[in-house]
């Protein structure tokens, strides 16, 4: 932006402070409202509808300072920082220019504000730090919660599968690196703020000395993750200006502690997001998502993006959620006593960050009133007996956390304690003497005011008159216009209206004032008493995060358990082989809002020789459906869900592919074949023999020929290199061949009932081929004209028959009956081919190629 040359002093103190705050929205205090100048002013105004204004020259544009929070969540949703620059000066003490500075930057990442933040997802920030050889330090954050985690990857694609999972809201990363950010987009479309900062800020001492520590070793962070953890805490302390009192020190974790689910199987698989319009309505989350809290969805959801592959562990999971199963009366009673708790985690956030207001106090109170009978009810079920262990060690640590002395004090807060902070009413009398006297002699002078209306009639003989007040003129004595004649002369005229003349006396003056006075001071004085309250609540924000942790898990227990319930899932197996038992398995989602009809549940059997599934059968009969719900089940039994199955015998899977649509990675310009041909690549060198790989319809997106070659090399190399258990739907028949050609090669289908000309699809799949697809009756399903759908028929016999040119000709043909289409590999063998097998082609001379080829063709 250019300077004028002329600098009012006011203006030189704004220039000063945008020149420490480029890259970010300056919102600069005048009086009531926050101002924006120069290009700020111009974006605020094309972004936030606000009418453009000039200040000496300068553009200029404006927002109340009451509905500030409403314009910055809009730019924040936006992806834009704003920087809020307060007056920190009383303006009646300044001389000269009012003092200023930025007490806060609001950015996508840090924001707290609930109107912006999503109740039950994390609002996470990032920090990479890569070195030379490629490896990626990755911390991550969520400061409305004080989580603070960092890991180390091995390259930048497993970065972005992580960024993905945690689905960020910002990133930061060393200015050398900014221009890396774009591969770290799972879409070209997503909204990520990207904050460039210099390396010199990825400093490990950066942790070492926030959290007063002799070393960090004590935090198993390795140097990467170490660098990437101090450039994220350096970046939150500017941000936050130390507001950072419940960022807990970072935690070293291994993604090889969970089950990989890369971004096109999070999408493909839609366990947070619907593939189709991007919302939460239909997914996997929304089906088992019954927790009661704001905390326990949020942790629901790390669990379902983070299936475990320790079996201890997950077994420790299934065994609360039995217990919860089976003792329904005490579930149902726990679950009434968490939805009454409010989101503690994120009030621990405010109150680390000194931004907890009366209300979330009053919020924090309400809930700890709670815990007494929560802990009395944890110990009936523990009395019972079978208690499992983890259950046992979270009434431990609801025992342990003494917040008794916590509830009490916040006990001196109103119960309609106001949202803002100087409003005044926050605190009920008899907790501070001080306070209540002002307070009563504020009621004192009211009751004085009332008694002097009274006086006033009496005295006037004017029975309509009246004492008023309003925020403009202050209190007043009002008098219709029919008895102005009997106004005495002390009286001062304030204010003239249409019927009536407003007056103050010396009297009421008097009272006014000293109730201002006694508001003011009291205001002032529960200002203090409350930042103190809030300051001595803070200094335990470490056992209210331990008990919002304790009672988020307990709140993921119980929902898991009132989901397995309500929609009759079994608890899952595990077994060390790779064998697969599932009987009667439903998809979660599909069955949920199949409200009016009976879902079919299908059987997956397959040994531990038997890796490849080659699935065949009409398009809407169910192939793509039996895939997923197959996938949904192995990933539901590791996050230490009940399974929707009869019975489900498992392995532990380490990794889950999916090859399904071809529209995902459209929007960066790839062509459908190649986004088949990126994802199916990503499988072939990631998957292990632990794997799980959906395949559905490769090959569609390049010519026939072309298409099922493809098809065919990939399930080769799945069964002969990989061996990972591969459930493949394809309408290529020819694919059918590998099982009489591969050991470890199924197939499967889809049955089929046909009545005349019409097809039934029974959803109900077996081991076997299919007889065909049936894509003729699936379009006339779907609505097409009934001549297109006859002439797709003539064409369809003409081409089976091997006779195309003469059904487009449009010759009419015998009544199509349906003909299996003809095999790619396999069949009687070709006697041209045969010879060329028995060609030596390095003993042919030039003259002797040709005459043979000559004779080759002629034989064709």
């Amino acid at each position: 932006m250019a300077k004028p040359k002329k600098l009012t002093p006011m203006m030189r103190q704004y220039f000063n402070i945008k020149a420490r705050h480029r890259d970010v929205i300056l919102f600069f205090q005048l009086g009531d409202f926050y101002e924006t100048f120069y290009e700020d002013a111009e974006l605020c105004a094309r972004e936030l509808d606000l009418v453009l204004t000039q200040r000496e020259g300068a553009p200029m544009a404006g927002v109340p300072i009451k509905k500030a929070s409403v314009y910055i969540n809009r730019l924040l949703k936006k992806g834009y920082k704003v920087a809020i620059c307060d007056q920190i000066q009383d303006p009646s003490e300044a001389k000269g220019v009012v003092e200023r500075d930025v007490v806060r930057i609001v950015t996508p990442g840090t924001v707290l504000d609930e109107e912006v933040l999503e109740p039950g997802k994390g609002n996470y920030v990032a920090a990479i730090w890569r070195d030379e050889q490629g490896r990626v330090g990755l911390a991550v954050a969520d400061v409305s919660t004080g989580e603070f985690r960092a890991t180390e990857l091995a390259t930048l694609e497993e970065a972005r599968h992580e960024l993905a999972r945690l689905q960020i809201a910002e990133l930061v990363l060393p200015d050398r690196q900014a221009e890396e950010a774009d591969q770290l987009k799972v879409d070209p479309d997503q909204r990520l703020a990207i904050t460039a900062r210099s390396p010199h800020e990825f400093a490990p001492k950066v942790v070492q000395e926030h959290f007063a520590l002799l070393s960090l070793e004590s935090l198993g962070l390795t140097p990467l993750a170490a660098r990437a953890a101090g450039g994220l805490l350096s970046y939150l302390k500017e941000t936050q200006k130390e507001g950072l009192q419940h960022l807990s020190p970072p935690v070293f974790y291994s993604t090889s502690e969970f089950m990989q689910l890369d971004p096109f199987t999070q999408r493909n698989l839609e366990l947070v997001q619907e593939l189709r319009t991007g919302g939460e309505g239909n997914t996997l989350l929304s089906v088992l998502n019954e927790t009661v809290t704001g905390m326990g969805e949020r942790l629901l959801r790390k669990w379902l993006l983070a299936p475990l592959l320790d079996r201890q562990a997950i077994e420790k999971r299934l065994d609360i959620v039995e217990f919860f199963y089976n003792h329904e009366l005490a579930r149902r009673e726990l679950r009434d006593l968490l939805a009454q708790v409010y989101d503690i985690e994120r009030l621990a956030g405010k109150l680390g960050a000194h931004r907890a207001t009366p209300r979330d106090l009053l919020s924090l109170q309400q809930s700890l009133s709670h815990l007494p009978a929560l802990r009395t009810q944890l110990q009936t079920l523990l009395a019972e007996g079978d208690a499992p262990e983890r259950l046992q060690e979270l009434a431990h640590t609801l025992e342990a956390l003494q917040l008794g002395e916590v509830a009490q004090k916040l006990q001196a807060l109103r119960e309609d304690a106001p949202l803002t902070l100087k409003e005044g009413g926050i605190f009920r009398e008899g907790f501070f003497a001080e306070l209540d006297a002002l307070k009563a002699q504020e009621r004192e002078y009211k009751q004085k005011i009332l008694q002097l209306e009274q006086k006033e009639r009496e005295r006037t003989k004017i029975p309509s008159l009246k004492v008023g007040y309003n925020t403009v003129f202050g209190y007043y004595i009002e008098i219709t216009k029919a008895h102005t004649k009997r106004v005495p002369s002390d009286y001062v005229r304030k204010q003239t209206l249409t019927q009536a003349e407003r007056y103050v006396t010396p009297e009421l003056k008097s009272y006014e004032e000293k109730i201002l006075s006694a508001q003011e001071r009291a205001q002032r004085l529960e200002y203090e008493l409350f930042c103190q309250l809030r300051d001595r609540v803070a200094a335990r924000v470490d056992d209210v995060k331990k008990l919002a942790q304790a009672l988020a898990e307990l709140d993921v227990y119980a929902a898991l358990a009132e989901v397995a319930k309500r929609r009759g899932y079994s608890r899952p197996e595990f077994t060390d082989s790779q064998e697969i038992e599932i009987v009667e398995g439903r998809h979660p989602v599909i069955e949920a809002i199949q409200r009016d009809q009976e879902f079919v549940p299908n059987d997956l059997r397959l040994s531990e020789e038997e890796t490849l599934v080659v699935l065949t059968g009409p398009n809407m009969s169910g192939k793509s459906t039996f895939l997923r719900q197959n996938a949904l089940i192995c990933l539901m039994a590791q996050m230490g869900s009940f399974v929707p199955a009869k019975r489900a015998v498992l392995p532990i899977v380490d990794k889950i592919f999916t090859r399904v649509g071809a529209s995902d990675m459209l929007a960066f310009g790839y062509s459908t074949f190649m986004v088949e041909m990126i994802e199916t690549a990503n499988i072939l060198n990631n998957a292990t023999e632990r794997s799980l790989v959906i395949l559905d319809e490769m090959g569609r997106g390049t010519s026939t020929f072309d298409g099922v070659s493809i098809a065919w090399a990939v399930a080769e190399h799945l069964v002969k290199n990989v061996r990972a258990k591969t459930l493949f739907a394809t309408h290529y028949h020819e694919l059918t061949l590998l099982a009489e050609k591969l050991p470890g090669v199924v197939n499967m289908h889809v049955l089929v009932k046909e009545y005349g000309d019409e097809v039934i699809f029974l959803h109900r799949v077996e081991r076997g081929v299919a007889e065909g697809s049936y894509g003729v009756h699936v379009a006339k399903l779907a609505g097409l004209p009934q001549d297109v759908i006859e002439r797709a028929s003539e064409i369809l016999h003409k081409i089976l028959q091997g006779n195309p040119l003469e059904a487009i000709e449009g010759k009419k043909p015998h009544k199509p009956k349906f003909i299996v289409q003809p095999a790619l590999f396999g069949g009687e063998p070709h006697p041209v081919v045969e010879e060329l097998k028995k060609i030596d082609v390095e003993k042919l001379t030039p003259i002797e190629a040709l005459n043979l080829l000559a004779k080759l063709k002629e034989k064709l």
